[in-house]
């Protein structure tokens, strides 16, 4: 399957977010109880340290999410959706149409990246719709991206 596009259904988004966050959190200290001493070892699961793929995607995915944010703060991307059959996105139609070809496929490439949880071997399909009247400005398979 490494390649190919990914049509993310929205459980499985939370279900890749749910997976990274559970990755990067720290187990949390044990609670005290009413007695101060803390309660009997159950068996709680503890995570162990992440292997260098692990901590190369987690660090991607990190990275990915904060140039997606950086767009959505410069106002070429208005709002993203995790679509049934894409990750969609909506742009500003008159910044989005003034971009090079390039910056474009860098922003969907973003998108898919942020989508798959920074995974090098996934690509999400990504819709680009104009926020204004939702029309498909664009389609990113993975790896082209298409204006219709």
């Amino acid at each position: 399957m490494s390649g190919r596009p990914v049509s993310l259904s929205p459980w499985m988004a939370g279900f890749c977010a749910i997976g990274l966050i559970s990755l990067l959190w720290a187990p949390a200290a044990p609670a005290q109880t009413a007695t101060g001493s803390p309660p009997p070892s159950a068996s709680e699961p503890t995570i162990g340290p992440m292997n260098k793929d692990q901590l190369e995607m987690a660090a991607r995915y990190q990275e990915c999410r904060q140039r997606l944010q950086d767009e959505r703060n410069g106002g070429a991307i208005t709002s993203l959706r995790l679509g049934a059959s894409a990750v969609e996105i909506e742009v500003d139609k008159a910044k989005w149409m003034a971009m090079p070809s390039d910056y474009q496929l860098a922003i969907v490439k973003t998108v898919s990246c942020y989508a798959v949880a920074g995974n090098p071997k996934l690509h999400a399909r990504v819709q680009v719709l104009d926020n204004l009247d939702h029309q498909t400005l664009a389609t990113f398979d993975g790896s082209v991206l298409k204006a219709p």
